[in-house]
């Protein structure tokens, strides 16, 4: 999706307090090479505040920076990867009853780059609809349950933190233009995620625990490797290639990459060979005491890049993700003007 038409005009970020590798170490929670050698030094830990009001928290803020009207909002797409409440019910409801108006409000579950998705559909909602000027993107995440080990589900070198962000996507001009947003699907890679489980029934209902690293270890062990790496090379150039394709842009030209939160060693590895950038041109410093949170790591980390002066007018920030599926996806901005809300 090429974009020359639709703006951030206001983001919001909602983060609670930090618990340190050092103490989780200490208490025999995570193994001490999982963090990574000290690269990452804490996650986000909100005890019992539920996701959705995390992502009230979020989006509060949002309005209150951008000073618009929430019920005025077209469209509200609340983008999540782990459980929100109780069954049955939609957590865009409870956001949408705290910020008021009638608009379409869906869930949306795509795994990690639920974001980035949400943007490609909130834009062509906006597009479709002349009448229509503004899309709410929310999401959230409190993966404190017993159902899922924040210290080892995802493998070595990735922690799963708590956190939610919003971003408002609009007709009318923002403190920045979405240029571009894209995914690339690999549906041959969508066994790495199940591998060793039924798909009946679902974990959710038997109490089994969440454990990635260990489908991904079975998936590897029975040939996955082979094919993996060089599809997911595959994906990433594709995405390249969208990117510099509908902005004329290049590599060159992004001030910051945003990621994942993950470890330095991870980074450096497996994507930075990729995309051709140097560590501090990307985000993993922001992430090391926050943890992944889903689908708001990027947007957390355009957050902090605004609030300390790192990124200014005529920046380039480009956003990718990984998710289950696989799917490879993206989203570049450029930024047009300091913030209100940090100008004051």
């Amino acid at each position: 999706m090429q974009g020359q038409d639709l703006y951030l005009t206001s983001i919001g970020a909602y983060l609670p307090p930090v618990f340190s590798t050092e103490r989780a170490v200490a208490e025999g929670l995570v193994k001490p090479d999982w963090v990574a050698d000290g690269q990452l030094t804490g996650v986000r830990v909100a005890g019992d505040e539920p996701a959705p009001e995390m992502a009230v928290r979020a989006v509060r803020q949002l309005f209150e920076r951008s000073g618009d009207e929430p019920a005025a909002v077209d469209l509200i797409i609340y983008a999540s990867v782990w459980h929100q409440g109780p069954d049955g019910w939609g957590p865009q409801s409870y956001v949408q009853r705290a910020i008021g108006g009638d608009a379409l409000a869906v869930e949306l579950r795509h795994g990690c780059t639920g974001g980035f998705s949400a943007m490609q559909l909130a834009s062509g909602y906006l597009r479709g609809n002349p009448a229509h000027t503004s899309a709410l993107i929310v999401g959230a995440e409190n993966f404190g349950t017993a159902m899922i080990d924040r210290w080892s589900t995802t493998g070595q070198g990735m922690l799963v933190g708590d956190g939610a962000s919003a971003v408002l996507l609009s007709k009318n001009r923002g403190f920045a233009k979405l240029l571009w947003a894209d995914s690339i699907a690999v549906p041959e890679l969508e066994e790495m995620h199940r591998s060793g489980e039924p798909l009946f029934p679902p974990g959710a209902t038997t109490g089994r625990q969440l454990d990635f690293s260990d489908r991904n270890r079975l998936f590897l062990q029975s040939g996955g490797m082979e094919k993996m790496r060089p599809l997911l090379a595959k994906a990433h150039h594709e995405l390249y290639l969208s990117w510099t394709g509908a902005t004329g842009l290049s590599i060159d030209d992004v001030t910051y990459f945003g990621y994942m939160n993950t470890s330095l060693e991870v980074i450096e590895k497996r994507l930075l060979p990729l995309i051709g950038l140097p560590p501090e041109r990307t985000t993993w410093e922001i992430g090391r005491d926050i943890g992944h949170l889903g689908i708001s790591d990027q947007l957390v980390a355009l957050d902090r890049l605004l609030a300390d002066g790192s990124l200014k007018p005529g920046d380039h920030y480009l956003m990718n993700g990984l998710g289950p599926g696989m799917t490879v996806a993206g989203a570049l901005v450029e930024i047009l003007d300091v913030p209100g809300w940090v100008a004051r």
